[in-house]
């Protein structure tokens, strides 16, 4: 029997996913979609960082976004994508799908041998032998495992 898991599996993927990402490389992408990569369109950032859930962070990554080249500001929070963001979004936007499947198998994985994981511990709960504890303690060597891997992806 499968344990019940209160959160469903897509949320637990999206924020698997936000780990991942970093909020430069998001908000960039934001500003790329939104620009349609024209290098000559205003955005107001404080909208676009609201929408995202930056908005308290705002400051921060404006400032590495311009130390990283990738944007002006032509007025305080109003910013335009250089031809740098561009091509950094671009790259980002490439490599976006191939490592977004990476780790979704990792992720996937690491939820499957978590869920055997509880199961066997539930049977060393039952019945606490040797055998089910050596079990566990193999199956918490694969979860590790599989948590390095999702680490890597």
């Amino acid at each position: 029997m499968m344990p019940e898991f209160s959160e469903p599996r897509n949320t637990l993927f999206n924020t698997l996913i936000k780990i991942v990402m970093d909020p430069y490389h998001k908000m960039l992408q934001k500003l790329y979609e939104v620009t349609k990569g024209r290098e000559n369109v205003d955005v107001d950032f404080v909208d676009l960082t609201k929408k995202a859930g930056y908005f308290p962070s705002i400051d921060s990554i404006v400032s590495q976004m311009k130390k990283e080249g990738w944007v002006t500001e032509s007025r305080t929070n109003i910013l335009r994508i250089t031809h740098w963001g561009v091509a950094e979004a671009k790259k980002v936007a490439a490599n976006g799908p191939r490592s977004a499947d990476q780790v979704e198998k990792a992720a996937k994985r690491l939820l499957a041998e978590t869920r055997e994981f509880s199961v066997i511990v539930e049977e060393f709960i039952a019945d606490p032998s040797d055998s089910n504890l050596e079990a566990a303690s193999s199956k918490f060597s694969t979860v590790s495992k599989a948590m390095e891997a999702f680490k890597k992806a």
